[in-house]
Parts: C-alpha cells; sequence; structure tokens
C-alpha cells in the first residue's frame, strides 16, 4: 500500500474484526477502546521530502574589484581634519595599550626588544599622527597629518589644513608622538598590506637606511 493514499474506512475496520477473530475473547472488548480510531497515516498524505537549495557561499570581493568600486580612492575635500581627530585620540589608547607606553621601554639589547618591535610592526595605524622626518622626495618632508588609509605601499595622511597626501613608505621615514614617546617608523619595513602584516613576523635585524 502506498503511504500517499489514505487507508480507507473498509481496511480500517477489516483490520479490527482480524483482531476479534484472534484475540482471547477476554480481550475483545479491549479492542475497539485500545486502538485508535483513525490510523495515522490516513489523517495525512504521505510528504515528499524535497532537497533544499544550497546556499551560495558569499564570496568577497577581490582587491581588483574593490579598486573598481572605488575604494581606494579619497576624494578631494571628502574628509576634514577635525572629523578625524576623535579617530586619533581612540588610536592614541588603543596603541598604549598595545605597546605598554606605561611601563618602561625596553632596551633594545634586551628580549622584551624584539616583543615590543613585533607588537608595533603588527598594530593597526589607521588614525596615528604620522610626521614624515626624512624621505628621498624632499617635498614629503615635514608633511604631518592622520593617517586614514594604510595600503600596501603607501599611508595616506590628511593634515590640518584639510590637504590630504599620499606618501611612499618605501622612501620615507616617519616619526610619531604618543603621550611622551617618540616612535621611529621606517617605511620600508611596513610595505605589506595590514592584514597581511599582522600575521608576518618581521625581521629582527633592521638596517635603519632608506
Amino acid at each position: 500500500m502506498s503511504g500517499e493514499e489514505p487507508i480507507s474506512k473498509e481496511a480500517t475496520q477489516a483490520v479490527v474484526n482480524f483482531l476479534k477473530s484472534n484475540v482471547p475473547k477476554s480481550d475483545v472488548p479491549n479492542i475497539e477502546t485500545e486502538l485508535k480510531k483513525d490510523f495515522v497515516l490516513s489523517k495525512t498524505k504521505g510528504k515528499k521530502f524535497k532537497k533544499k537549495p544550497k546556499k551560495k557561499k558569499s564570496q568577497n570581493l577581490t582587491r581588483k574589484e574593490k579598486k573598481a568600486l572605488g575604494f581606494y580612492v579619497l576624494p578631494r575635500n571628502s574628509v576634514k581634519y577635525d572629523d578625524v581627530l576623535p579617530m586619533n585620540q581612540i588610536w592614541t589608547d588603543y596603541i598604549s595599550q598595545m605597546l605598554e607606553l606605561d611601563k618602561p621601554i625596553p632596551n633594545c639589547t634586551s628580549k622584551s626588544w624584539e616583543t615590543f618591535t613585533q607588537t608595533l610592526y603588527k598594530a593597526d595605524f589607521h588614525g596615528a599622527m604620522l610626521t614624515v622626518v626624512r624621505s628621498k622626495c624632499p617635498s614629503y618632508v615635514l608633511k604631518s597629518g592622520i593617517c586614514i588609509m594604510d595600503t600596501r605601499n603607501t599611508f595616506k595622511i590628511i593634515s590640518k589644513d584639510n590637504i590630504i597626501t599620499t606618501i611612499p613608505k618605501r622612501e620615507s621615514v616617519f616619526e610619531m608622538k604618543v603621550k611622551n614617546v617618540r616612535i621611529t617608523l621606517f617605511g620600508k619595513h611596513f610595505c605589506v598590506r595590514p592584514a597581511e602584516r599582522s600575521t608576518k613576523k618581521v625581521k629582527s635585524c633592521l638596517h635603519p637606511d632608506l
């Protein structure tokens, strides 16, 4: 019998009659009460199981797609210095905690120095106040502003006069002041995408030349 068709009343009664004729006479009165009047299968038709459509995995945009959409382009006058100033205040607290600047800075000959430099290397610099102290391009020297974009090869900073400048990392040396600590960054050591930099290890022995 197919599970898709309800069982008829005649078939149900035939089963009851069969039981009455084969069970002891003392149990016959209990058959009607103990058996359900309607079989479960007679109430509903068998369900056809449908395969659920597979959900497509969400795909992240590639770098080329992001570039085509203009993710890495900041139109002139689209960002104001005053708008990103709170981000610098948040970043100052963030980097102070990461580098534990409330403690003495480790000496470059100590074991703690490598941990300090690795932490700095993996930090996020969006919001950092950067000043160019050396560069192969003299026009960049003394340029100062808050970092609003960190790419593989550049820092984009916005100065107090609301001008956005793209500084090439490889040819520049940066300085940032966090509370009472001055930190020098050699741009060529940071020529890695921020997401990748957080998982890579920088060499412990770094040459300070450009």
